[in-house]
């Protein structure tokens, strides 16, 4: 990583169908260095995206968690609904449903 003596938490979390992984870090030596959120449209690794089941549910826990859309949520050629929102560390985090899946899901 270039940083000396450096130590860290680290999460990897496994998805659903086992074929994917996304590792995440919080640095806890050297100390982590305050800066300003990225634009979405600035070159570097600052956006994350998940496919949900439930957008809405999703929401209310990112909620929680003081993490709300940036522009509330839409949709996109009635395949997707979408939202965008600034998580921990200002990375962006694209929330992603199915409406397909998600009317299926609602006839079962």
């Amino acid at each position: 990583m270039g940083l000396d003596g450096n130590h860290a938490k680290i999460a990897v979390l496994q998805t659903p169908d086992g074929h994917g992984q996304i590792e995440l870090f919080e640095y806890l030596h050297p100390d982590a260095i305050e800066t300003e959120p990225t634009l979405p449209n600035e070159i570097g690794m600052h956006r994350v995206a998940f496919s949900v089941d439930d957008i809405d549910a999703a929401l209310a826990i990112a909620a929680r968690h003081g993490c709300h859309p940036l522009r509330g949520v839409a949709t996109y050629q009635d395949i997707y609904k979408l939202t965008y929102l600034r998580g921990p560390s200002g990375i962006i985090v694209m929330l992603a449903q199915s409406i397909k899946k998600a009317q299926s899901l609602e006839k079962d």
